[in-house]
């Protein structure tokens, strides 16, 4: 295929413009005589804070990074992803003290790995190639080597699509072969380390819903530790909600809501190379899911009980906004545990879509310190993340709840000058004896200024997309009516608590007898072309399968479930209706890859249906009285192998995962 031209929009630190977006900017250079690079600078005077004499010829910054933006052009977009430690700088709790970590991060073409993965935009019918390069040193030594133990491989990676409806298997009619959303590698698959890379093609449906997706790694056993790095990005599918006239003149802020893992000691790391204390490990992912902030015994900063979240690499960074600018923002959370409950002083979020699944009308989430139920919200109470079951327009007294994995898009118009803080309310993840909460947060600060000017919100209905129409009944039934349930239950949730304090003797032992097997995994690591070989042979090709040599038989520190090991078979174009069951206190986040959910029902009560990839299943379940989500899906367009799982990456990771195989009929 010829390589066709495609636009890369500079690293900037201010927001993406279009045409009329940047002859708004002109204007308010003019306005304010005022301007620098990194976002609108005001006079402190035009901001809610009253200045002291000494203050008054301040000036008020945006500090809010925008991702660099990369667009298709002639209907293809091409890039390469390259994966590398990052040796940075970010804040802990304290937005002023910084600390240096060792992380895992995106560079794109000839950029530099940054704080987050560039912004992929396209449109229905273009196709998105990303060319996945692992530039990481080779892995630690390894416990094992058959699958279930990916988990001792952090450095071994592959590319997934979240909640993009694109073809999930192998093109194996090219040489070599190309992927798409294919992420069910095996113990002896992905892209290693050392330069390995791997060519991905996206075919973007013509008719796929406009909305915010976004790419991460998926290497079963690793993709907890790699997420909770820095490795994800933002991919924008345009489509006729984007061409509104006011929805096209609103600036679009892109953001990713980032809680990066750090070291919390310098004992046995799980990196190769990296400086000790810097780099995340496993086990410290399964002692303290919900984070312990950043530990660095050269300053005075606490670990916080829950951690730091970021946006875009910046800790509470400032928005400039004009009173009644209108702008809008993509929400996406690529925490590994943590859920958001967002909510903006004195303003009104006006959210259009869930996931990246668009509504025709909003949802209006008010600050949610000023309506009724003020206390402690559980983000499992209301799954869907437009509120308690909301009909359209309707206004609730929640913030807008994001689990792992939740995008959203939100209209949003400046009112009268002054500060105002976009909080991450309190969140109760779980219930029992001791339930995980997670403290309230000031994540961003929005600054409005003085402005006679006023833009339009665009009017509803909005336009949305044919693939999303309700599934009725009678389609069901049509289309073989299938009903399946899936049962999350973690065995160890007593445990979950318990490893939040330290470690036993055993586990001790374990990760030091894991440090001592000696470095044999690259006498097995097989070349490109032999890796190439075993894949296509799986997918039917006529290339005879290659014979490997003997595997150590040794026993892991302990077991996770394989991503391969249990499969649903499903057929073409069916249409089904499946329950996902929680028997744990702790709410699990449900997340299937290529086709949405249309959720019709939540503990089993019927609820106003709506689209979405990501779920959350509510907590306080158990053996006798399961917690449920019910939802309809059309196993549409494409078949092949992939993945349901939670969306809890690290419950992932140890076995809350399984495969999805759809055939044709």
């Amino acid at each position: 295929m010829a390589n066709l031209p495609m636009t890369h929009a500079p690293m900037t630190h201010a927001p993406m413009t279009n045409g009329l977006e940047q002859e708004n900017a002109r204007r308010q250079f003019l306005r304010y005589g005022l301007s620098i690079a990194s976002g609108i600078v005001v006079p402190l005077g035009l901001t809610a804070c009253e200045p002291s004499d000494s203050d008054r010829n301040k000036l008020s910054v945006q500090t809010f990074v925008q991702p660099p933006l990369l667009e298709a052009k002639n209907g293809l977009l091409e890039v390469t992803l390259t994966v590398s430690y990052f040796d940075t700088q970010l804040s802990g709790s304290n937005p002023n003290l910084r600390h240096p970590v060792s992380l895992r991060a995106y560079g794109y073409d000839a950029q530099r790995a940054g704080y987050c993965g560039p912004t992929l935009v396209v449109r229905g019918g273009d196709e998105l190639r990303i060319r996945l390069l692992n530039q990481l040193p080779e892995n630690p030594p390894f416990q094992a080597f058959r699958d279930p133990t990916n988990y001792i491989k952090p450095n071994t990676t592959n590319l997934h699509v979240h909640g993009l409806h694109v073809f999930p298997g192998i093109y194996s009619d090219v040489t070599p072969p190309e992927y798409g959303d294919y992420v069910v590698d095996p113990n002896y698959g992905g892209v290693v380390p050392n330069g390995d890379s791997r060519q991905y093609v996206y075919r973007i449906p013509k008719d796929h819903p406009a909305g915010p997706f976004y790419y991460h790694p998926q290497y079963h056993g690793s993709s907890a530790l790699q997420v909770a790095s820095l490795m994800s990005g933002a991919i924008m599918v345009r489509g006729a909600v984007d061409d509104l006239p006011e929805m096209a003149q609103a600036t679009e802020l892109i953001f990713l809501f980032q809680a990066p893992y750090f070291a919390l000691n310098t004992f046995l790391n799980d990196g190769v190379g990296v400086a000790d204390g810097r780099l995340e490990k496993f086990r410290q992912l399964t002692q303290h899911p919900t984070g312990r902030g950043l530990k660095n015994n050269s300053v005075a900063e606490a670990d916080s009980d829950a951690q730091p979240v970021l946006i875009n690499g910046v800790r509470q960074p400032s928005i400039v906004m004009r009173s009644g600018e209108v702008q809008r923002w993509r929400l996406i959370n690529t925490q590994v545990f943590n859920s958001l409950n967002l909510s903006l002083d004195g303003h009104v979020l006006k959210q259009y879509t869930t996931d990246g699944w668009g509504s025709a009308e909003y949802v209006n989430h008010r600050d949610a310190r000023t309506m009724s139920g003020l206390g402690l919200q559980s983000a499992s109470d209301h799954p869907n993340g437009l509120g308690l079951q909301s009909a359209p327009g309707h206004t609730n007294g929640l913030g807008l709840q994001l689990a792992p994995g939740n995008r959203a898009s939100v209209v949003i118009q400046a009112g009268k000058p002054g500060t105002y803080y976009l909080r991450g309310l309190p969140v109760k993840m779980s219930e029992g004896a001791q339930p995980i909460v997670l403290p309230e947060d000031i994540l961003a600060k929005v600054i409005v200024v003085d402005s006679t000017d006023s833009m339009s919100i665009p009017t509803t209905p909005l336009p949305v997309s044919r693939f999303l129409d309700p599934i009725t009944d009678d389609e069901l039934a049509n289309h073989g009516g299938k009903k399946r349930n899936i049962i999350f239950k973690m065995t160890g949730n007593e445990s979950l608590f318990k490893s939040q304090q330290a470690p036993g003797l055993l586990a001790q032992a374990a990760e030091v007898w894991g440090s001592l097997v000696a470095k044999a995994e690259k006498t097995y690591q097989h070349n490109k072309l032999q890796l190439q070989q075993k894949i296509v042979s799986t997918f039917g090709s006529q290339s005879q399968p290659l014979v490997y040599p003997p595997l150590p038989n040794l026993t892991p520190s302990f077991d996770i479930q394989a991503a391969n090991t249990l499969n649903e078979v499903v057929i073409l174009d069916a249409v089904e209706e499946w329950t996902v069951f929680n028997l744990n206190q702790i709410s699990h986040v449900f997340h299937i890859h290529v086709n949405p959910m249309y959720i019709i029902k939540v503990n089993g009560e019927s609820v106003e249906p709506y689209w979405c990839d990501t779920v959350t299943v509510p907590s306080g379940g158990t053996s006798q009285n399961p917690s449920s989500v019910t939802f309809r899906m059309r196993f549409k367009d494409f078949i092949g192998p992939y993945l349901l799982h939670n969306q809890r990456l690290l419950l992932s990771d140890l076995g809350m995962i399984q495969r999805v195989t759809v055939v044709s009929a």
